[in-house]
This record gives C-alpha cells, sequence and structure tokens, in this order.
C-alpha cells in the first residue's frame, strides 16, 4: 500500500498532461484565428484583406465560368464520347484443378501471401476447371515483380494475356 504522505504519480502525470494539451489547444486556436481571413482585422500591405475603410455591405462576386466557350467554335468533344482502345490486360495463372477444395486452398494459401486472387470456373470438354489467376497487372514490371515473389514462395505461374474485349 502506498503511505499517506506520497502523491499518486498517476493523477499528477494526468494533470500535467491535461495541462500541456490545453496550452497547446489555446496555441493552435491564436495561430489559426490570426491568419483567418474572416476575421477583420488592420490590412497590411500587399495582402489581399480589405482595409477597415474599404469594407462593403455586399458580396463579393464570384467569377462566372462559361465552360462551353472554352470549346473550339463547332467543334463538339468527340474524346469524351467514344472511349480511347485499351490495352491488353495481364495475369498469372497459379493454376488450374478440377476439384473446388483444391482451388480453395491454392487461393487461401495466395491470400496469406497478400494476393488477390480470382477463381475462374471453365468447362473443359466434360470436366470443370478451376483457374487461379492473379491480377490484372498495369505494367510488365508489375507483374514481373509479383511473379519473383511468387516464385520465392514455391508457386509457378504461367502469364495470360488477355484482349480488352476478353473477361479474365
Amino acid at each position: 500500500m502506498a503511505a499517506s504522505g506520497k502523491k499518486n504519480p498517476f493523477l499528477a502525470g494526468f494533470l500535467a498532461g491535461l495541462l500541456t494539451g490545453l496550452v497547446l489547444a489555446v496555441g493552435v486556436a491564436l495561430l489559426v484565428t490570426r491568419n483567418n481571413p474572416f476575421v477583420q482585422g488592420d490590412a497590411e500591405p500587399g495582402t489581399n484583406k480589405p482595409s477597415q475603410g474599404a469594407t462593403s455591405s455586399f458580396p463579393i462576386e464570384a467569377p462566372k465560368y462559361e465552360f462551353y466557350k472554352a470549346l473550339p467554335e463547332g467543334q463538339p468533344d468527340n474524346a469524351a464520347a467514344t472511349p480511347a482502345p485499351s490495352a491488353p490486360a495481364y495475369y498469372l495463372q497459379a493454376g488450374a484443378y478440377g476439384n473446388a477444395a483444391d482451388a480453395d486452398q491454392l487461393k487461401a494459401k495466395l491470400a496469406l501471401l497478400g494476393f488477390e486472387v480470382k477463381v475462374l470456373i471453365a468447362n473443359e470438354g466434360d470436366s470443370m476447371l478451376h483457374k487461379i489467376r492473379l491480377g490484372p497487372y498495369k505494367s510488365l514490371d508489375e507483374l514481373n515483380a509479383a511473379r519473383a515473389r511468387l516464385t520465392q514462395n514455391g508457386i509457378e505461374t504461367i502469364l495470360v494475356k488477355t484482349s480488352p474485349e476478353e473477361k479474365p
């Protein structure tokens, strides 16, 4: 038990922290309001603040933008209407299994390594394949880095390139 003559160190630390927080809050409040454009004060030369004599009861008028005049006359903006042809998508395929349980096991292993995985189900003749794919990757450098990381963890992959019209 604590002796009756000693002070509680928790209470002293709590009060010190409370006092420090209060001082910092007041300091930040003063710093922020000093530069506040909505507070009336003397304008310094070279600033956009109005001086005391230049105050007006009318609000400052906002600039008017005319978006449709920014385009050349008679030239509609067809670039936004027609999408540009997209580049092919690159995926890594880590496996293709006839058994869904095996596919889920590999998917879980890849998820533990931090990869986002898609399982695609494809009908190949009489059997059903569960394809494990990672991606799409935006660049080949990103793809190669992921492939190297997978190889270090004992998972071999193949590169799959799909056209923009194809789904993964």
